[in-house]
């Protein structure tokens, strides 16, 4: 038998960790449940837990009633007026109508009798007057009331016109949010389409078939091509690389690094005491003196009659020779004109050259992944054997390639997946351990845990 541990009651941690509380926990769980659903039944009364039903079969619930449409819209209360004074009377205004010669003999005010015989003329033109005045009567009561009963939709459909186009008039000048927001209500309003992940992605195919050459028994053809295709492809790539470093490195001087240090110290040196060449020699001018750009002339350099003569003289036999260089290239241009056709066929097709350049560019953009990430899509080489590496049967063979790659590479290519980068380290985050001051530890636990 174990003896039970005794331990010190001083404090209240002491005593909470070794004194059993659990008939106060469950006589406290027992009164929380009993304000939750109440008193337990056993307290509680029959009539309070039974009822007794003496009504009989009841009728069936009627359906509630659809509500009219021509009721009118809750929107339009706002509209409505609320105030108890009446509105002003519309004032009425005479109308004067052209009276013809016809119309001279014919009185307004008579009215019809019913056994008096009256001709099919003078019947329709009464009946004319007859249905205007009821029209007028009709819009007094309507314009008295303050109720929107007319349909909004309704008022935009032409005679004999059906729903559909009704919709589209409706859609010129309601704004694309209204109608995203009204869809529910108005289905057929909304173009709004459900975007597929099918529509993002390029018009690339889901998997490449493999080169005949990549079998493990290809005809010699067949696996000539496909050396020639990887060829072309690491010629492009050396070529892009030359480029890189043609346009980047070469463009600037390489220079040793003792005499970029030895640049550095002289341009940081420059102008101070200590630190000048005597081997240049400033040479410093007398600015005190004033002196004109223009010295004034002299008697004895003053210009004669005869230098004078000479220097226009020369100046028209220049002009005279320009002259003659102008015409002869007027000439030569015109036995030129058969070169210039030339010239403007060359730049046509330079330009249509260009154009085509565009257009395919344009299409492989289309074609081509976008990028998704920050990353850029690579695709990667295509797995090839040599000639000597080749073997006759499957077990001697070599496995080259990877399927599962391929097919996430396909997934990147058609932009549905972004690319990312390896990741060789796992930042897993450091747990920091701390132990309870009132834990006892012991000397074997330290040895456990090498502590």
């Amino acid at each position: 038998m174990k003896t039970k541990k005794k331990g010190g009651r001083r404090l209240k941690r002491d005593w909470r960790r070794k004194i059993d509380v659990t008939d106060v926990d469950t006589y406290l769980d027992e009164k929380r449940l009993e304000e939750r659903l109440g008193d337990p039944f056993s307290e509680k009364k029959d009539e309070e837990l039974f009822h007794i039903d003496t009504s009989g079969k009841k009728k069936k619930s009627l359906k509630p009633k659809k509500k009219s449409l021509n009721a009118p819209l809750k929107c339009l209360s706002s509209l409505q007026s609320t105030s108890a004074v009446p509105p002003l009377a519309q004032r009425n205004v005479k109308k004067y109508k052209k009276i013809n010669k016809k119309d001279e003999d014919f009185d307004k005010n008579i009215k019809p009798l019913r056994k008096a015989i009256v001709k099919k003329k003078e019947a329709k033109e009464l009946n004319k007057i007859l249905k205007s005045k009821v029209k007028t009567l009709q819009l007094k009561e309507n314009s008295s009331k303050d109720v929107f009963d007319k349909d909004l939709w309704t008022s935009y459909r032409e005679p004999g016109q059906r729903k559909e186009k009704l919709i589209k008039n409706v859609i010129k000048w309601l704004p694309s949010e209204v109608l995203n927001h009204n869809a529910k209500v108005l289905p057929k309003l909304s173009n709004k389409k459900m975007s597929h992940p099918s529509q993002s992605t390029c018009s690339v195919e889901d998997m490449k078939c493999p080169h005949p050459g990549l079998s493990y028994n290809p005809t010699i053809e067949d696996h000539v091509s496909l050396l020639n295709n990887i060829a072309e492809k690491e010629t492009e790539l050396i070529k892009h690389e030359a480029h890189i470093n043609r346009v980047t490195r070469n463009l600037f001087k390489q220079v040793s690094k003792d005499k970029h240090e030895q640049m550095i110290i002289e341009e940081l040196t420059e102008g101070l005491p200590g630190f000048t060449d005597n081997s240049v020699k400033e040479v410093i001018e007398d600015t005190s003196e004033f002196k004109a750009i223009n010295p004034p002339t002299t008697r004895d350099n003053q210009k004669t009659t005869k230098k004078r003569k000479i220097q226009r003289r020369l100046r028209n036999e220049e002009r005279q020779r320009m002259n003659t260089k102008i015409e002869k290239k007027k000439i030569s241009d015109l036995y030129r004109l058969r070169y210039i056709n030339e010239e403007l066929d060359e730049l046509e097709n330079s330009t249509n050259k260009k154009k085509l350049k565009r257009l395919q560019k344009r299409q492989i953009n289309n074609v081509s992944t976008r990028r998704l990430g920050t990353n850029k899509f690579t695709e990667s080489l295509d797995a090839f054997a040599l000639p000597k590496d080749l073997k006759g049967t499957l077990r001697e063979t070599e496995p080259q390639g990877n399927i599962f790659k391929d097919c996430f590479e396909s997934l990147q290519k058609r932009n549905i997946l972004s690319v990312g980068k390896k990741q060789l380290k796992i930042n897993k985050k450091k747990v920091q351990a701390f132990m309870d001051p009132a834990f006892k530890v012991t000397p074997d636990m330290l040895a456990k845990y090498s502590v």
